[in-house]
């Protein structure tokens, strides 16, 4: 396939304003941890005076040492109460410390931030209307649509203390006065933002520095927790509505996202099995991600990631095998940007 066209048909599906599904690798570029940066964060900086919880404690980092991966050393472990709620608590703490530096830099205009010129790109379309389902726990989408000037709709209320709501995002705000449009933001494994209160209520705190008293965070840590957390609300609702944006969406595309989280790939790969388009952009691909893709024959793909530390590796249902395009990084989002607005 000539590069001209393929550039074309990357324009053509990208203008159809498509999901937009953010992974963890969407979230390195502003230096929020990584899995491998959160698991020795964890190690170094929780301790126990109980013995079993110390125990186990002592168990959980002998088994990271060795996997060297959080989430495979989470799930062969029943984590005991006290130990979960320690590691979700400096979970929130670690990525809320970065999210925070994250926007201090994007208000300062001193990072570039392609997301929020992606979404206000897509929000120019005569829907006015754009759709994130992602599985970070950071503030980087509201971020960019907060930039692109438009309505924030994550199920909760906006207010400084919001109430999750079955209904919220059941009503047209693509023409609400005073916004350039909406956008949806799924967050399945919970928010910064996302509190749980001693009454059990579920709230959002908006851009909170330290956990609010009598509050936990409503986050799905990796592990066998996440297999029960996920079934209590507020998530039932967001995965609800993530699986409805993904069946009714005529493509995607994923930035940072490596097919590994069983909460959106199944209802994904269904859609795209069946002819939709997908685009995924990330620095290197996950074997997952084209044992998924292209092993599975989808009918319309186009995998991208970095290749020679310079040029961009692309995969296609249009062409076998891998095409190299030089001096171009077509993986980054800022670049990619650039080529979709030509």
């Amino acid at each position: 396939m000539e590069i001209d066209a393929l550039l074309k048909l990357i324009q053509d599906w990208t203008n159809r304003v498509p999901l937009i599904i953010l992974g963890s690798g969407a979230s390195v570029p502003f230096r929020l941890p990584s899995m491998w940066t959160l698991g020795e964060h964890l190690k170094s900086s929780i301790s126990f005076t109980d013995p079993e919880d110390i125990k186990q404690f002592e168990i959980f980092k002998e088994t990271l040492n060795k996997v060297k991966d959080l989430e495979s050393t989470l799930l062969q472990i029943q984590l005991r109460p006290n130990v979960l709620e320690k590691i979700i608590y400096e979970t929130w703490s670690l990525v809320n410390r970065h999210d925070v530096e994250a926007f201090e830099q994007l208000l300062e205009g001193k990072t570039e931030f392609p997301l929020a010129e992606l979404t206000t790109h897509l929000l120019q379309s005569a829907q006015r209307k754009v759709s994130i389902v992602t599985t970070n726990y950071d503030r980087l989408a509201e971020y960019a649509a907060s930039f692109s000037n438009a309505f924030i709709c994550t199920g909760f209320s906006q207010n400084f203390i919001g109430h999750f709501s079955k209904s919220i995002h059941q009503q047209d705000l693509t023409k609400l006065s005073g916004f350039k449009g909406q956008v949806n933001i799924w967050k399945v494994h919970g928010s910064l933002d996302w509190f749980k209160s001693e009454e059990e209520s579920d709230r959002q705190l908006p851009y909170r520095t330290t956990i609010p008293v009598n509050h936990k965070p409503l986050i799905v840590t990796p592990g066998l927790s996440k297999y029960y957390e996920t079934q209590l609300e507020p998530f039932r609702t967001i995965f609800t509505e993530a699986d409805n944006e993904i069946e009714k969406a005529t493509s995607y595309l994923c930035i940072g996202y490596g097919f590994n989280d069983i909460h959106v790939q199944p209802k994904l790969l269904a859609q795209i099995k069946s002819g939709k388009p997908i685009i995924v952009i990330t620095k290197e691909l996950t074997p997952k991600t084209k044992q998924s893709i292209i092993d599975a024959r989808c009918k319309q793909y186009i995998l991208i990631e970095e290749a020679n530390g310079k040029d961009t590796r692309v995969y296609s249902s249009s062409f076998s095998g891998e095409q190299i395009i030089p001096g171009v990084n077509y993986w980054s989002l800022s670049e990619y940007l650039n080529l979709i607005k030509n």
